[in-house]
């Protein structure tokens, strides 16, 4: 039997043949995207190389995103010192993909990684939010992931005891009747399938309906996927 989408993804990632379900790897990761909470995985990255004589360097400042984007403008002391951190933290590494609230260049962390092109098919993408589903309308193996291992990845570059996930196959046909749209479509399907219905697992949809359908309302899918 041939691997799935993801099993290839996921195979190429780790430089192997082939995978298969339920084999624990540790894929390279294409892009690394955080928003505010990237200054509690600063936290975890520098505990990391505390003691160890070593400089606290990323991995790759080129596949590591930052989009300053839930907390604006910043409600709190707090927060406003945890963004300046994040600026400081940013300019040291040399991080270019930074989108701050400053300037014409800020948005939604999902809807940057599209605009911008910094997701591409076949991609490994982790985000410290859950909704880094998302990027599945593009192609890629997307998933939310903690800040500690976030923290592993900005020292690494792989994700590390990933378990290669089941699929479940899910084909659509037909049009939308007037005034239905995708997001009808997923609110369906997540009820036929139930919140918990997918847990570890893949949704990986095919058909017509889905051929049709513009990026946007793909993007709407997976990021309700989760």
């Amino acid at each position: 039997m041939g691997m799935t989408y993801v099993q290839k993804v996921l195979a190429k990632a780790c430089g192997k043949q082939s995978v298969a379900v339920g084999d624990v790897i540790e894929p390279a990761v294409h892009l690394a995207m955080s928003h505010e909470n990237g200054a509690l995985v600063i936290n975890q990255f520098n505990e990391i190389y505390k003691d160890t004589g070593r400089e606290a360097k990323v991995w790759n400042p080129d596949r590591i995103a930052i989009i300053l984007d839930h907390r604006v403008p910043a409600e709190s002391s707090k927060t406003a010192n945890n963004q300046k951190k994040l600026r400081e933290f940013i300019a040291k590494q040399g991080i270019k993909k930074f989108h701050d609230i400053r300037g014409d260049e800020g948005g939604i962390c999902h809807q940057i990684l599209p605009e911008y092109g910094y997701v591409r098919p076949g991609f490994v993408v982790v985000g410290t939010d859950s909704h880094t589903t998302s990027h599945g309308a593009l192609g890629a193996f997307a998933f939310g992931i903690g800040a500690t291992e976030m923290a592993s990845v900005w020292t690494l570059g792989n994700i590390l005891n990933v378990e290669v996930p089941h699929t479940i196959k899910v084909n659509i046909v037909g049009k939308f009747n007037p005034f239905v749209g995708p997001k009808d479509l997923i609110l369906h399907i997540i009820g036929k399938l139930t919140a918990e219905g997918a847990n570890f697992k893949v949704l990986e949809f095919h058909g017509d309906t889905i051929k049709n359908m513009s990026t946007s309302g793909r993007l709407t899918i997976c990021n309700m996927s989760v």
